[in-house]
Parts: C-alpha cells; sequence; structure tokens
C-alpha cells in the first residue's frame, strides 16, 4: 500500500490529466481486481455527470443510464453517504431494481463498490465504482477498506495532478468540463473570472462563453479573453486580460442592428446608407474584436456596451 501511495502522488508530478487517469486505474487493479472501472465527475445531487473515464468497458455505458438515474438505489446510496465506500451486497434488493434490469445488468455489473467524494474547491462530486462480471466474485470486507483508502490518495493525487499541469502553463488557466464547470483553476485564473464575470464563475462559466469556448472561438468581452484547447473530454482554458477596445458611435449603431438580427440590407436602410458601407463597418468591427460570428458579436455587445 505504501508503495502505490508514492507511485500515485510521484506520478501526478510528471503525467499529463489523460496519461495520468488511465494509469492510475491500472494501478488500482493491482491492488484490487476488476473487470471494469469508471472514474467520474458531475453534479450528483442533480444526477448530472459532466466527465467519466471508463475503463475496459463500452464508452456509451451511460447513454442507459440517463432514463433510470434518479431511481438508482446504488446511486442513492453513494451520493448520500460521501467519503465512504459502498457495495451493491448493502442493497439486499438492487438487482430486482429498474436501474439494474435497464442499466447496470446490460454491462454484467454483478458486483459493484463506489466511493465518491465532493471536492471542496469545486463542489463537484468526484467518484471512482469498481465492478465484477460475476455474482459469485463478491468485494470482501478488506476490499472495501483497501478501496476507502486507495480512492482517498487516488482524489488527492488527481487535484495535485491537474494542479501541477496547469501551472506548467506559465499563465492563468483552468480545466472544464463540456457543461462549464471548473475542476481545477490557478488562482489567478479564478481571480480575473470573479472580477470580470462575477461569483459564480468560481465554480462554473456562464453558459453563453462555455458554449463559444467549446465550440472553438474565443471568448473577449468585459476586459477579459478566453482561449480554449480540448485536452481528452476536458478544455484546457486560457485567460488574459485584453487591452481595451472601442467602437465609434456608428460602428457600435450598425453592430447592434446587424447582432439583433437585421440583414446587410435592412441595417443600411436604417442608417439611410448603402449595404456596401455596413459591411464595411462590419468588417472593422469584427476586426477590432476579433469575432468571426453575429453570435459572438452579440455576445461581446452585451458585455461591453
Amino acid at each position: 500500500m505504501d508503495d502505490f501511495i508514492l507511485a500515485m502522488h510521484d506520478a501526478s508530478m510528471h503525467l499529463s490529466p489523460v496519461e495520468f487517469s488511465r494509469w492510475a486505474l491500472t494501478e488500482v487493479r493491482r491492488q484490487i481486481d476488476f473487470d471494469f472501472a469508471i472514474w467520474g465527475s458531475g453534479d450528483g445531487l442533480r444526477r448530472d455527470l459532466s466527465q467519466a473515464l471508463i475503463l475496459d468497458q463500452s464508452d456509451h455505458l451511460f447513454d442507459t443510464w440517463e432514463a433510470v438515474k434518479k431511481e438508482d438505489p446504488f446511486a442513492n446510496l453513494v451520493i448520500g453517504n460521501t467519503g465512504k465506500t459502498w457495495s451493491i451486497e448493502q442493497l439486499p434488493d438492487f438487482r430486482k431494481s429498474r436501474a439494474y434490469r435497464e442499466h447496470w445488468g446490460l454491462y454484467c455489473a454483478q458486483q459493484m463498490v463506489s466511493t465518491m467524494e465532493v471536492d471542496k474547491s469545486t463542489g463537484l462530486h468526484v467518484f471512482v465504482t469498481l465492478a465484477r462480471d460475476s455474482a459469485l466474485s463478491q468485494f470482501e470486507r478488506c476490499d472495501l477498506r483497501r478501496k476507502s483508502m486507495l480512492t482517498k490518495h487516488l482524489f488527492l493525487a488527481a487535484r495535485h495532478n491537474d494542479m501541477h499541469f496547469l501551472r506548467s502553463k506559465q499563465a492563468p488557466a483552468a480545466l472544464l468540463d463540456h457543461r462549464g464547470y471548473i475542476h481545477a483553476a490557478l488562482p489567478s485564473f479564478t481571480e480575473l473570472l470573479v472580477n470580470t464575470l462575477g461569483t459564480a464563475a468560481r465554480f462554473r462559466l456562464p453558459e453563453s462563453v462555455n458554449r463559444l469556448l467549446w465550440s472553438g472561438k474565443r471568448y473577449r468581452g468585459c476586459g477579459l479573453s478566453l482561449h480554449a484547447e480540448r485536452l481528452n473530454g476536458r478544455l484546457l482554458v486560457r485567460a488574459a486580460v485584453c487591452t481595451g477596445v472601442s467602437l465609434s458611435a456608428r460602428e457600435e449603431e450598425v453592430a447592434w442592428l446587424y447582432a439583433s438580427g437585421s440583414s446587410h440590407k435592412e441595417v443600411a436602410a436604417s442608417l439611410g446608407v448603402s449595404p456596401t458601407t455596413v459591411r464595411t463597418h462590419l468588417a472593422r468591427v469584427y476586426q477590432k474584436l476579433e469575432v468571426s460570428s453575429k453570435g459572438a458579436l452579440a455576445l461581446w455587445l452585451k458585455d461591453n456596451t
């Protein structure tokens, strides 16, 4: 066990987040045998799974969970009692439940143990579930005790791994999932976001900003610039203070009309100018703001005017 703990924390300092998570589950298997594993996170109270690494099982495993997630007895047990390790053997009727018939049973999860904790820095529920495909291969009490200890260090090492990776970027940076939940962030990143987007951005990006970043575009507004790149199932987001950008009165007028849904010709008619003039103004506006779509233009105007 001591060797496992030392190896886990050592690996967190030199493996990338993608490499670390798979390596770590493989190391857990050396301590506790399993047929497949899930390492996920999200909003447990809402049953809102935001990210999951699934080892040796279908990547679409959670597709069938959506219909039964709110009545899954095992999920209720684990989410309602965080910080402990639980087995489905503690729910005698679990295999008779709809959640088992229509989800877990489809994947031969005859035996399962799971541990969940709430990450105090992000508010996310983080869990690791191990499964065996034989009803006869029950997890013993010693397995549960060992998993509790392993998972505690696994979560801590994963946190250190994310932060070490972010510090290597030498810029205010964060890792977030497709729902906009922030998994890890440097203090400088959090400070910039809270100062410009409000206190709620400490844990989750506004939906409009998150959508923009996942579409491959840069966010620019309120003196803040966010640039993102995909990192497996998450986004690596870098933040910077952007220099002041100002539009002339006519540029702002043209931009608002166009962003509100008017066509080039309709904007021209409203202002008594030619469509060519409107296009020239918009080209200059797009260049100044470093945006490339009407949606991004509307977002900038809303945040900055």
